[in-house]
C-alpha cells in the first residue's frame, strides 16, 4: 500500500532514517517500533476505509443513475405498474446505497482519528528517544573530548618533561 506522497507503508521508518548505520539504540526504540506499527496499522486501516467509501460513493451513482432513467413505454397498465414498481425498488436501492455511503465515510472519519491518535502518540515517543540519542550523542563527544585532552596533556607533559 502506498500513501498519498507516494511511499510505501512499509518503508516509513526507513524514510524518517531511524534505522541507519551510524544509529545509537536506546531502551525506547523498542516503544518506537511498537508505536510505529500501530501507526501503520492504522494508516492501513485509513486506506481501506478509503477504499470502501470510494466504491460505496460509485455504487451509489451508478444506482442513482440507473433510478432517473424512465423505463416507461407505450403498453397496458400492468407492464406501466410493473415498470413503476421497478423504479420505486430502483429509487429505494439508490437511497439505500447513499446511506452506505454516509457509513462508509463516518467509518472513515474514525479511523483516521484512531491514525491521528497513533501517529501523535509515535510522534512522542520518537521526539523523546530523538532527545534521548541527542544526549547519548552529547555525553560520547564529551567523553572524547575528555580522552583527546588527557592525551594532549600527556604528549604535552612528554614533550616538556
Amino acid at each position: 500500500m502506498t500513501r498519498a506522497d507516494g511511499r510505501t507503508i512499509k518503508g516509513l521508518r526507513e524514510a524518517r532514517g531511524l534505522h541507519g548505520t551510524a544509529f545509537m539504540r536506546t531502551r525506547l526504540d523498542a516503544v518506537v517500533t511498537v508505536r510505529e506499527q500501530g501507526e501503520e496499522k492504522a494508516l492501513r486501516q485509513v486506506v481501506e476505509a478509503e477504499a470502501r467509501v470510494k466504491l460505496a460513493v460509485e455504487r451509489a451513482e451508478a444506482l442513482a443513475r440507473a433510478a432517473t432513467v424512465d423505463h416507461r413505454r407505450a403498453g397496458d397498465a400492468s407492464t406501466w405498474e410493473l415498470t413503476e414498481a421497478a423504479h420505486v425498488r430502483a429509487l429505494g436501492e439508490a437511497r439505500r446505497a447513499q446511506k452506505e455511503v454516509e457509513q462508509a465515510q463516518q467509518q472513515v472519519a474514525k479511523v483516521r482519528l484512531v491514525y491521528t491518535t497513533a501517529h501523535r502518540q509515535a510522534e512522542v515517543v520518537r521526539r523523546v528517544a530523538e532527545a534521548r540519542r541527542d544526549e547519548l550523542r552529547k555525553d560520547a563527544q564529551r567523553t572524547e573530548d575528555k580522552q583527546l585532552d588527557e592525551v594532549a596533556s600527556l604528549l604535552w607533559f612528554r614533550k616538556a618533561g
